[in-house]
């Protein structure tokens, strides 16, 4: 074995990256019983063909993945919950095993989706992300204000589709440590930005409405409204920014078997040392310091010294 050989060896073309698993983020749906429930059903079915039949898991690249658990309608509280509050609130249900499924991934990291709005709960403005603990788990808590109307329609069903989408997405990225804006700005429809009513629309999935109105602009898309986000906005500076809204989500029409799927993700290589650089520029025909030439030869020595000794070791084939 020769140097050129043996830093090729060493140093060789970069491998493919590795797969990793990703977070599994369980999503519940949690709605006040006998309070701004009337549209469960029609968001149960919502909730599934969003996270189970649409592309919305690619938007994560293979670092998370969300599955969809289902809905429940909790007793009402007896005062105003605040946002700091509903943890605490939602905590006794779920220690009682009263958001229980059949089946989860062991770790995954709990995302409620709290719809309502006052008097059972004081959300401010169309939705909230909180990043807390439930029943002493990391959890996220995503508030969807559905007791008034975020876009003036007449149905409050489109302001509880997007807005439910919006705060699910920022949620999760919160929980993974990105800033919550990926759906804000331009991405919201916000007034400053341009082309903002482009941003809204449609996931078409069976028992989906058609021709929804967006509330932008007197616009109309087929399916259930939903808006487009941007990765910009998980970095705090462009919070609220006019960036680019450049994913768009979209239902599986069956082309694509993996549409609804969690890629896998790609892990980025480490970045060579000084010493990793130095080594390979050997064979590169690049100029490197005698030090890392002996280092070599001795190592190409050793090799050698071994490859032989082995072949001395290896038993012989008998011949008759």
């Amino acid at each position: 074995m020769n140097c050129a050989l043996l830093a090729a060896a060493l140093c060789g073309a970069s491998r493919p990256a590795l797969a990793q698993s990703h977070r599994v983020i369980g999503v519940y749906a949690v709605w006040f019983d006998g309070h701004g429930d009337s549209n469960r059903v029609e968001m149960d079915r919502f909730f599934d063909c969003l996270i189970n039949g649409s592309n919305l898991n690619s938007y994560w690249q293979g670092e998370a993945g969300l599955e969809f658990r289902g809905s429940w309608a909790l007793p009402a509280p007896k005062h105003t919950l605040g946002p700091e509050d509903v943890a605490g609130w939602l905590t006794p249900h779920v220690a009682a095993g009263a958001l229980a499924v059949g089946a989860k991934a062991a770790g995954e990291t709990p995302l409620y989706v709290v719809m309502g709005g006052l008097p059972q709960v004081a959300v401010g403005g169309c939705g909230l992300v909180v990043d807390t603990h439930v029943n002493s788990q990391r959890s996220g808590v995503a508030l969807v204000r559905n007791s008034i109307q975020c876009w003036k329609t007449g149905d409050i069903l489109r302001s509880e589709t997007q807005i439910a989408m919006h705060e699910i997405v920022e949620t999760a990225d919160s929980l993974l440590g990105y800033a919550p804006c990926a759906a804000d700005g331009a991405c919201e429809g916000a007034s400053k930005c341009e082309d903002r009513c482009g941003t809204f629309v449609g996931l078409t999935c069976p028992g989906a409405p058609k021709a929804s109105w967006t509330g932008c602009d007197g616009g109309k898309v087929d399916g259930w409204v939903v808006q487009k986000l941007g990765y910009e906005g998980r970095v705090p500076a462009s919070c609220n920014a006019c960036f680019t809204c450049g994913f768009v989500p979209k239902a599986c029409d069956g082309s694509d078997p993996n549409c609804a799927a969690v890629p896998q993700k790609q892990v980025a290589e480490k970045p060579p040392t000084a010493a990793d650089t130095g080594a390979c520029s050997i064979a590169r025909g690049a100029r490197t310091s005698s030090s890392h030439l002996w280092w070599l030869l001795a190592i190409a020595a050793a090799v050698l010294r071994w490859s032989r000794s082995a072949r001395s070791r290896r038993p012989r084939r008998k011949t008759l």
